[in-house]
């Protein structure tokens, strides 16, 4: 028994070295640190907070990608000028609606506990956030061919951030003829009229 007690924990203690080593671990590990170190727990304007959010959020998400999937066959359809315009408004209002989501943190630790493949050059690296109950974040990767990483998708709590916004944008461009500038305009709308829920954003 004390063999085998002992050989589950040499297996448990491996496997916690190797997640720690992996680089899409330390990807995500590094990502968390700087918004933790550098936009949240800083003490500079909220301005200045959401600008260095937004090139963290930017520099970490392929959202060109994500911005794709989300439109589907309506990317097919637009044109190159309808895909830059929404891009741009896509960008923008989800850089906002994230930066507000991060901005509840209140000192709770993100821990790693693995990863798995996904298809193709894709894998998922889950993690926990701490919290009261805890809540499981699941960071989907892409491995680009330089060996880096990019964030395509973030599901919180079983719910896909890109399955999401396809959803409700398949469903609005729907109901608007599949006009991509109708929804372009209605997320450039949106991003100007944002307010942050959390309190201490809008001191």
């Amino acid at each position: 028994m004390k063999k085998l007690l002992g050989l589950i924990c040499a297996i448990v203690l491996l496997s916690t070295k190797v997640w720690a080593a992996d680089p899409s671990v330390i990807f995500i590990r590094n990502l968390a640190d700087d918004i933790i170190t550098n936009v949240l727990t800083s003490d500079v304007s909220r301005e200045q907070k959401f600008e260095r959010f937004k090139h963290a959020f930017e520099d970490a998400l392929d959202l060109r990608s994500v911005g794709q999937f989300v439109l589907g066959v309506y990317w097919r359809r637009a044109s190159e000028a309808e895909r830059e315009a929404f891009l741009a408004a896509f960008i923008d209002f989800t850089t906002k609606t994230w930066a507000d989501r991060f901005d509840l943190y209140t000192g709770q630790k993100l821990v790693v506990s693995g990863t798995r493949n996904a298809e193709g050059n894709q894998l998922y690296v889950n993690s926990q956030i701490q919290n009261n109950p805890p809540v499981e974040v699941i960071w989907r990767l892409k491995k680009l061919k330089n060996g880096q990483f990019k964030i395509i998708d973030i599901i919180v709590e079983g719910v896909s951030m890109a399955m999401s916004y396809r959803n409700e944008y398949s469903a609005f461009l729907q109901k608007n003829g599949g006009k991509l500038p109708v929804l372009t305009k209605e997320l450039e709308r949106k991003s100007a009229n944002f307010k942050f829920t959390n309190a201490k954003a809008k001191k």
